[in-house]
């Protein structure tokens, strides 16, 4: 099925807006070959835990038939996606990526999936995450480690936690994904499957029937094909018009490029190709000034002190649960749920007091600078057979992979992740990370970016 010799599920999504509006793709025809594909591509559920297709097949009629009429909802309406499965659906399992809920059905839609239906966007279904979205590899056993998309030969790790959300985008199971971000989960398995991931200011977006994690941290943002898309599924969520990316330019932006941490022991594929992305974007104009960044460090070193705030967030939300059914856990998140063990209230108090001091400082260091920008993560997508069932390992590839990340979300920022690997190299994502409540700028910055990398 093509148009313009273009396969569907290699459209971004407002490329298959524009379709619907001119008549050239009726949305029930769209969601079939969703469906279609989600069934043929992904037997075992690994990417979507299941798929919604009878509420698909309404809502693409309901949108075909506004089409016909001439009352679109907006850009999107009739165009399809996924949902990461801690996002309430009303009569659908919601399980958090765990056995421990796997007969959980809410009775109403989160609110922000409302938003996107109310838009007239097609729920797809639900995809796959890590256990509790407590990881950034995004290794579930339970209900079975989505590959990423990027490498077809070797299994490598999709990215956490919103593994099956990038996965579905990468693989064309979906235009555009939705994921939670509380330590890199947008922009992790986004920089890894190489598409854009946004994450959102704390805050911005309403979590009301979502999951949640760490309410500190926890946040909301779409995974997709481009900027644009992101943009565009932003301002759905969030009940505004889209930011106005025409015109976007790195000429005379400025930069910041840390020298402390976030560019420390990067893997060979990475820092090429960091080194190439960073060449472009002066050559569009960019003015990219190396500058220490101390809080990096001083975060790392409050945490390592006082402890991790989302597992003691994570475990006073879910004590119960763990304790009585954590057998029925990955131990790769169950023992993440366990350091929350040895915090003392008092620790826990010390590392948010701590941590908000910190990202003060940050943003007045980098007031002078439209964005931050640094790799998504300082390694590609490791093996998946090598990390499973060995917990060093895995420890270590976990706390190396989300590093960067981390900072993003200690830090009250807002980002975005693009695409910058070097052609037949393994996916590398650039971030650029603004202050918070600039996601309009972020935004800006990436498209323009974007142009620069293309």
């Amino acid at each position: 099925m093509t148009m313009n010799d273009t396969a569907w599920h290699e459209m971004s999504a407002l490329a298959l807006g524009a379709a619907i509006q001119d008549g050239r793709i009726d949305p029930v025809d769209l969601t079939a070959h969703f469906l279609t594909r989600i069934t043929r591509e992904d037997p075992e559920h690994r990417i979507y835990i299941r798929a919604t297709a009878d509420r698909a097949r309404a809502e693409a009629a309901a949108a075909s038939s506004r089409a016909k009429a001439g009352l679109r909802q907006g850009p999107l309406d009739g165009v399809p996606m996924s949902w990461k499965d801690l996002t309430d659906t009303a009569g659908t399992e919601t399980t958090f990526g765990s056995a421990i809920l796997r007969d959980r059905v809410p009775d109403r839609d989160a609110l922000l999936l409302r938003r996107a239906t109310l838009a007239g966007m097609i729920c797809l279904g639900k995809t796959n995450l890590s256990e509790f979205a407590y990881s950034g590899l995004g290794i579930n056993p339970t209900f079975g480690t989505p590959a990423n998309g990027a490498d077809r030969e070797v299994k490598r790790v999709p990215g956490g936690s919103s593994s099956g959300a990038a996965v579905s985008v990468r693989n064309g199971l979906a235009p555009a994904g939705i994921g939670s971000d509380t330590g890199g989960s947008v922009r992790i398995p986004a920089a890894l499957n190489g598409i854009v991931g946004l994450k959102t200011t704390i805050g911005v977006l309403p979590l009301d029937g979502i999951l949640a994690l760490s309410p500190t941290f926890d946040t909301i943002g779409p995974l997709t094909r481009d900027v644009a898309d992101a943009n565009a599924i932003f301002a759905v969520l969030n009940q505004s018009r889209p930011y106005d990316l025409g015109g976007a330019s790195l000429r005379g932006v400025r930069l910041l490029k840390p020298t402390d941490v976030m560019f420390d022991d990067l893997d060979a594929t990475v820092a090429g190709a960091i080194a190439s992305a960073l060449d472009r974007l002066s050559n569009a104009g960019a003015e990219i000034i190396e500058r220490e960044v101390p809080e990096f460090a001083e975060a790392f070193e409050l945490v390592a002190k006082h402890g991790n705030i989302i597992s003691a967030e994570a475990s006073a939300l879910w004590h119960d649960e763990v304790e009585n059914r954590g057998d029925e856990m990955y131990w790769g998140i169950l023992s993440r749920f366990q350091l929350a063990n040895k915090l003392s209230a008092i620790d826990a108090e010390a590392a948010h007091i701590g941590l908000s001091a910190i990202a003060a400082r940050y943003r007045a260091r980098t007031a002078g600078f439209a964005a931050a920008i640094h790799p998504t993560c300082p390694r590609v997508a490791p093996p998946i057979a090598g990390l499973e069932h060995d917990p060093a390992a895995y420890n270590e590839a976990n706390l190396a992979i989300t590093r960067n990340t981390r900072l993003g979300n200690i830090m009250e920022t807002c980002g975005v992740t693009l695409p910058c690997q070097r052609a037949g190299e393994l996916p590398v994502g650039l971030s650029l990370m603004a202050t918070k409540n600039c996601e309009g700028k972020v935004l800006r910055l990436a498209k323009a970016a974007e142009q620069a990398l293309a």
